[in-house]
Order: C-alpha cells, then sequence, then structure tokens
C-alpha cells in the first residue's frame, strides 16, 4: 500500500523548527512521523544530540520502537534500530539517542543544559509544558528541528492556547495575532483517517463506533474539544438498567473493582459477561466507612453469595487495603489499571453501544451515574478529569471494566 498525498506532504514539508502533526487516530501520523525520524537520524551530521521523547519510556517504546520491530516496513532498517524497553538510550544507525519521559513538572531537569539538534515528541499533549518550553530553548543550533504528534486534546491545552493558535495556516490560528507573535517557521499538519490508505472502509467504519461523546469529536474527527458536562452522556436507565431475573447466564464472573476509602466509603462493582456476549455489572459492594480489618470480613462473606471472579482489582493508592487482602487470605487480588480517562472512554464505549448493562441491584451506582461530571474548572485549565464527589462506585465501575479487559476483548467490542 502507498501513501496518500497528505503523509506525502507531511514528510516532505516538514522543514520548520518545530513541526506539529495532529489528528484522529489511526490516521498515518505516527507511522508516518516514525520513517521521517528514521530518514533524519540516518542523514543527521550535526553533532548537537538527538532525542525521542513521550509520556513515559514505555510509551515511547509501544508507539515508536515496537513498530520497527515488527512492521515489515522496517524489516529493511530494523537491524540499524537498537533499543531494550525502559532504557535511557537507543542506537539509531550508529547515533546515540536520549529516550526521555516527560509528563511531570521534574522532567525538565533531564534535557536542561543540553544542546538539541534533533527532537521527536510523540503525543506531546501528555508532555509537561514546564518540560516543552525547556525543549525548545535546548532546540539553539540552526539547524535544530522538532517533529511532534499528537491526538487532539481539549480546546483549552496548553498546547493549543499558547503555541498552535499563532501558527499561521493552522486550523486553530487566531488572525489576530500580532506579526511578532506568530510562530512562522512551525509547519502544522492535519491528519484524518481518510489520509490512512491502509484502512478499510469496514475497519473505519468499525473505529467510530468504538467511540462516544467527547472521545468520537476528538479521536474520530479530530477536533479540539473541552470535556464538559456529563460524562457517560448516553446513559439512560430504561436502556441500561436490566433486573436480575431478565440477566441471562453468565459465563463468567470476570472482576469485582473495589474504590477504596478513608474520608469516603469503600465500594465495589462485580463484573460478569453473559451468555449474550455483554457485560454485566452484577452486584455491587457497599460496607461503608470500616477498618481494613472489618472490609476484608465483611468482603469474605459478601463473595459467598456470587460465584468468585476470575480478579480482584483493589484501589491501587490503598497499598494498606491491599496487603490486608493478601494476609486474610483473599484470593486472586491485582491492583487495578487507574487510567481514568481510557477506563472512562472504554465505560462509555460500551455503555454507548449497549454491551454493558447494569443490574438493578446496583442501586448506588446508577443513583451515581447521571450526576457524574466533568471538572468545569480544571477544563478551563485545558485539563480534562471527573469532578471528585459522589463518584464511589463510578470508580469501581471503571476499575472492574478497564483492568479486565484483556478477559472480554475478544468477544465483546467496546
Amino acid at each position: 500500500m502507498g501513501f496518500s498525498q497528505k503523509q506525502k506532504d507531511a514528510f516532505a514539508g516538514s522543514t520548520g523548527r518545530v513541526n506539529i502533526w495532529d489528528g484522529s487516530v489511526r490516521s498515518g501520523k505516527t507511522y508516518t512521523w516514525t520513517l521521517l525520524m528514521l530518514a533524519l537520524v540516518a542523514a543527521y551530521k550535526g553533532t548537537a544530540a538527538i532525542v525521542i521523547t513521550g509520556k513515559n519510556r514505555d510509551s515511547i517504546y509501544r508507539n515508536v520502537f515496537e513498530p520497527i520491530e515488527t512492521l515489515a516496513i522496517f524489516i529493511p532498517v530494523k537491524k540499524y534500530v537498537v533499543y531494550r524497553q525502559g532504557a535511557a538510550k537507543a542506537t539509531i544507525f550508529g547515533r546515540h539517542v536520549h529516550i526521555i519521559g516527560a509528563n511531570d513538572a521534574g522532567a525538565e531537569s533531564k534535557i536542561r543544559g543540553m544542546t538539541i539538534g534533533l527532537a521527536f515528541a510523540d503525543e506531546i499533549t501528555l508532555l509537561h509544558p514546564a518540560f516543552f518550553k525547556q525543549l525548545l530553548s535546548r532546540l539553539s543550533k540552526s539547524y535544530s528541528k522538532l517533529f511532534c504528534t499528537t491526538n487532539p486534546d481539549s480546546q483549552n491545552h496548553w498546547l493549543r492556547k499558547d503555541y498552535l493558535v499563532r501558527v499561521p495556516g493552522c486550523m486553530h490560528y487566531d488572525t489576530k495575532t500580532q506579526p511578532e507573535d506568530q510562530l512562522a517557521d512551525w509547519t502544522y499538519w492535519h491528519f484524518t483517517m481518510d489520509d490512512n490508505p491502509s484502512l478499510t472502509e469496514g475497519y473505519k467504519s468499525n473505529l467510530r463506533k468504538e467511540y462516544t461523546g467527547m472521545w468520537y469529536l476528538r479521536f474520530i474527527q479530530g477536533l479540539w474539544v473541552a470535556a464538559e458536562g456529563a460524562i457517560y452522556q448516553m446513559w439512560d436507565e430504561a436502556k441500561h438498567v436490566v433486573h436480575p431475573e431478565d440477566m441471562p447466564i453468565m459465563r463468567q464472573i470476570i472482576a469485582l473493582g473495589i474504590d477504596y476509602g478513608t474520608t469516603h466509603p469503600t465500594t465495589g462493582i462485580l463484573l460478569g459477561i453473559g451468555d449474550d456476549n455483554r457485560l454485566y455489572a452484577v452486584d455491587e459492594w457497599a460496607p461503608g466507612r470500616l477498618t481494613n480489618n472489618a472490609l476484608t470480613a465483611d468482603l469474605k462473606e459478601w463473595l459467598t453469595r456470587h460465584d468468585y471472579p476470575t480478579w480482584i482489582y483493589y484501589d491501587p493508592a490503598a497499598a494498606s487495603f491491599g496487603l490486608q487482602l493478601h494476609e486474610d487470605g483473599i484470593r486472586r487480588i491485582d491492583k487495578a489499571n487507574n487510567d481514568v480517562l481510557d477506563g472512562i472512554r472504554t465505560v462509555a464505549s460500551l455503555l454507548d453501544n449497549g454491551n454493558l448493562l447494569i443490574s438493578s441491584q446496583c442501586k448506588n451506582l446508577i443513583d451515581e451515574i447521571p450526576g457524574y461530571r466533568w471538572d468545569e474548572k480544571a477544563a478551563e485549565r485545558g485539563i480534562d478529569k471527573p469532578i471528585k464527589e459522589g463518584d464511589d462506585f463510578c470508580d469501581a465501575l471503571r476499575y472492574s471494566v478497564y483492568s479486565s479487559r484483556y478477559l472480554w476483548s475478544r468477544s465483546i467490542t467496546a
């Protein structure tokens, strides 16, 4: 499969000091950006450092180096790329390349004092703004260049508010920008799924069904929109709540997600896969505020009423509770995956396509969902996060659904 015109144009036309590629998922931007990175490193004649940065080294490996190791198009160059996952340096065409995770304020110290000739930033909206500012200041050679990729984020995100609105020709450009404030030596390229010639129409149609609400606007349409209002806007109690007697036989009880509370109640949501290949929140555990000893005793008794879950996922911030579970002989326990936004997106998609239903026994969860909302004050700062109030059962649902996704994702579409 050849390249689209957008891929060719971005590859050849990214000649600015800073070059930003944004757009929908599966639009071919990261793939093309990786090819450009390899070509530029291979041809590099400068003496300043080469840097690849991203959220963390694991995400850099997953998005950059793993495709080089596994995709057929990279076979001719794979032997020239040497990297061990988690390492601080890679060797690409014989050149040392610094690999830097940059999602917190302290990350900027990792490049302080460096002179950088080539920099490549994956998922730039996930980088800390202090790191990005420091990175720009390190591009101090006449030949220094930065190449970035990202999916859209909030319209109030620092990248858009502080930079993209000042790039002439960018879809976000503010025409009131004074000439002295313009970033005329930056280039901007916007991708959609239609810019990836390897995708079939059927695949694109299926992908569109997997996103809803804010995530559809950002990841499918490629728009920069704020998180606002109800998180689960598709919630319809008449559609999503089912009485236990109307539920199918559970093929497997796959997870119990537990949100641990010290100043708020500890909660749990039990998740099963029905014979109809849909997920069900079968029941909720609502012990209230108890000591760790009392919680595990109550949990043991509650679990006797159900088939034992394949895994029990507990709040990763609750180390003492996790230890208590282990000491009291609770089996198959693990820390929950607390990737909040991906977890919410997964639950939202399942609710939207009817593949997640809630038992009427989950009364507290049913009461919480309509009031589960985005924090509008945080959104004004370009930050996506829920209001931390009345969210205990919603968090437990997210833990059970997202942490167990490897158990259900082959048979159920999120």
